[in-house]
């Protein structure tokens, strides 16, 4: 399925007041994930909630637009896929139209990125429209809409 700006506007609505767990593309949470991710990445996994969240559908930042990217629906199970599994940063650098975030025509669809001081893309969300962005902003956040004025930084058409 040929996968469009559209698309990635509605699953990342669809994936509102859903749970952040760090190093996740749209799995659901469950008891064997959490111990999995735990051992992966301990620094992360350090709240005492994770337990509540279990049967729901997770994502990190990247992992918001990964999941659509691996997903034949915004509920079905995501299919891995290596060539897809990758981080803010590189997702930036792999776009072919990008730029910083003054030269940005607020297109749906595409994503938003915020950088560290040395220009690392930390963190990336998804522009919907209407100066929002959706985001999985934090475990303690969730994913979650947010202002194109929040420290935005570039955006980028990604590559699939």
């Amino acid at each position: 399925m040929a996968k469009t700006n559209s698309g990635l506007v509605n699953y990342a609505k669809a994936q509102h007041g859903k749970p952040y767990w760090y190093g996740t593309f749209g799995q659901t949470a469950s008891a064997a994930l959490y111990a999995a991710k735990k051992k992966q990445y301990p620094a992360y996994y350090t709240a005492k909630d994770f337990s509540k969240q279990y049967g729901k559908r997770v994502h990190d930042c990247a992992g918001l637009i990964k999941g659509y990217l691996m997903s034949a629906t915004p509920t079905s199970t995501p299919v891995y896929n290596s060539k897809q599994d990758v981080g803010s940063n590189t997702m930036y650098n792999q776009a072919k139209e990008k730029g910083k975030i003054s030269t940005f025509k607020k297109v749906p669809g595409q994503c938003v990125f915020k950088a560290n001081a040395v220009g690392v893309k930390t963190h990336v969300g998804v522009y919907i429209g209407n100066n929002k962005v959706e985001e999985a902003k934090g475990h303690a956040y969730g994913v979650v809409t947010s202002s194109i004025t929040s420290g935005w930084t570039h955006w980028a058409q990604h590559k699939d």
